[in-house]
């Protein structure tokens, strides 16, 4: 028996490379496929075939994930692969213990065909499930032509798929597509999927063409002509009037629906007399934004950039510097590193549970522990809270002004604590296994980049026993989510009757082992 186990890590792309799929596929198929079951298992047998023309299809990579029923995230991993044979079958076993899974979920994936994901509940003594035919749409093709230039060739034609895509869409297909032009100005994609996508054309890195959306099941040619270029030119100085040399300028190119791809059309340096000058793709002014930058200073942002009325001389205010000392805890790795965030001063250190609650730090510096003293520049003339953290260093924060140049020393050496617990069914005062567990964060941990998908950092799973546990955190009052599945069999229909429960608690204090009860029973938020 061939079993090979591809476990992808949490809430990230089970396939975003053709290539490493086609290799993935070889390695299937050259090997021998067998069966071995056991009776806590069950085989799942299907055929795989086109759905244009019914004829078999060899090579498809199948895996299955066989869903827990106590698993609020039940099939994120897919832990049990095999490939269609020469006629398109598979067969594939998957663990089967009726107290532990309920379903399975399947996905099939293929370089010239769509993904597809197919989802079965699973009977309690069941050992055999024939799947039947399971028609594969192919992937599609988009032809295209550029005009409007001299020398054509060589132009490098990118699509990005538009974020409203589906789940399964961003877990089998490539997120970018990249062709050149040939001598014609031709090119063409392959192994596109029924979503919209964004289209830019760059000649040595400047973009010289953009088209919002594309789809290429609703349209399989298109036809591009060059818009024209325009030159924005500028000189960059201080408030002093002196020219500012090295100044980064970027024009952005922003999309025009929800779901659309903004990019980055250009980008310049000034020289030593401060001036630049940049191509700059024709667009709307609703739609183009000018920024410029550079280290030291604070950046300047135009919006609905009209290239003929940009003005000539471009200002920008050199930003205050704040330098210091941290004295730190003791025995820390000589490769470690601290970190300091800045915020504004009148901003609420509260913890939240809420994903679109992000008070992100205005901006974030790590330094060696070695050298213990830090520098932060570009900040305005203002106050600000500082806030110290990293690895084995509990969270300590000071209200800083900028405008005073007076050195700083923060004293961040108290130690870390753990937050952990026990989760249980109130009504029987059993352990409650795969809870998801999500704790509150405090502003001090996130990063100026965070989104609300990275927050799941936050959270874990309860094992066997119902424990948890969340370690190295700063001594303070956090809040937990609990989610956990309360399922019922019912012989009438053998199948799980399954509820999601969730419940918000208060830890006043982290560092003590709490008992956490779910239920209707539960009369008390948590127990010591």
């Amino acid at each position: 028996m061939l079993q090979l186990f591809i476990k992808p890590r949490k809430r990230t792309h089970y396939m975003n490379n053709t290539t490493y799929l086609i290799l993935v596929l070889l390695f299937f198929s050259a090997a021998d496929a067998g069966i071995c079951q056991t009776p806590d298992s069950a085989s799942l047998q299907g055929t795989f075939i086109d759905a244009e023309n019914g004829q078999p299809i060899p090579d498809v990579l199948v895996r299955a994930a066989a869903e827990k029923i106590t698993q609020v995230y039940p099939d994120r991993e897919f832990e049990h692969a095999t490939a269609t044979t020469a006629d398109g079958t598979f067969s594939l076993t998957i663990p089967n213990d009726p107290r532990t899974y309920y379903a399975f979920s399947l996905m099939a994936l293929h370089p010239q065909y769509q993904a597809k994901r197919l989802r079965h509940e699973m009977s309690p003594g069941k050992r055999k499930y024939h799947l039947g035919k399971i028609a594969l749409r192919r992937t599609l093709s988009l032809h295209g032509k550029v005009s409007g230039a001299k020398n054509i060739a060589g132009r490098v034609v990118n699509l990005r798929m538009h974020t409203k895509s589906a789940d399964f869409f961003r877990a089998a297909a490539p997120i970018e597509n990249a062709a050149k032009t040939d001598a014609t100005g031709n090119f063409r994609f392959t192994d596109l999927y029924p979503i919209a996508y964004t289209l830019t054309i760059s000649q040595e890195g400047v973009i010289i063409a953009y088209v919002e959306s594309i789809n290429p099941q609703k349209q399989t040619q298109i036809a591009v002509r060059l818009p024209k270029m325009k030159t924005l030119r500028g000189t960059v100085v201080n408030l002093q009037e002196h020219p500012i040399t090295g100044a980064q300028v970027y024009a952005t190119r922003h999309a025009e629906t929800p779901h659309g791809h903004s990019t980055r059309l250009a980008a310049a340096q000034t020289d030593k007399t401060g001036h630049f000058q940049i191509q700059v793709l024709e667009t709307e002014p609703r739609h183009l934004s000018l920024e410029i930058g550079k280290k030291g200073y604070f950046s300047r942002i135009y919006e609905h950039v009209d290239i003929g009325k940009m003005p000539s001389i471009i200002r920008l205010e050199k930003g205050m510097t704040v330098t210091g000392r941290v004295a730190l805890p003791r025995n820390l790795p000589a490769d470690a590193q601290f970190t300091v965030k800045v915020f504004p001063v009148d901003i609420h250190m509260e913890p939240s549970l809420n994903p679109l609650a992000l008070h992100k730090p205005l901006l974030s510096r790590s330094f060696p522990v070695t050298a213990s003293a830090f520098s932060i520049n570009g900040l305005f003339a203002e106050k600000y809270t500082l806030y110290v953290v990293g690895d084995s260093i509990s969270a300590t924060g000071i209200d800083v002004n900028a405008a005073n140049t007076e050195a700083l020393f923060i004293i961040a050496d108290q130690p870390l604590t753990t937050l952990q617990g026990q989760v249980l069914w109130a009504d029987t005062g059993e352990p409650v296994p795969n809870a998801v567990v999500s704790r509150s964060w405090y502003p001090w941990e996130l990063h100026p980049f965070d989104m609300s998908m990275t927050l799941d950092r936050f959270e874990v799973e309860t094992d066997a026993r119902g424990e948890f546990k969340f370690s190295n955190l700063t001594a303070a009052r956090y809040q937990l989510h609990i989610r956990a599945v309360h399922a019922v069999f019912e012989g009438t229909t053998e199948r799980y009757q399954r509820v999601l429960i969730h419940k918000q608690v208060t830890i006043p204090t982290a560092g003590t082992t709490y008992r956490i009860y779910l239920g209707k029973r539960d009369g008390t938020p948590f127990a010591k």
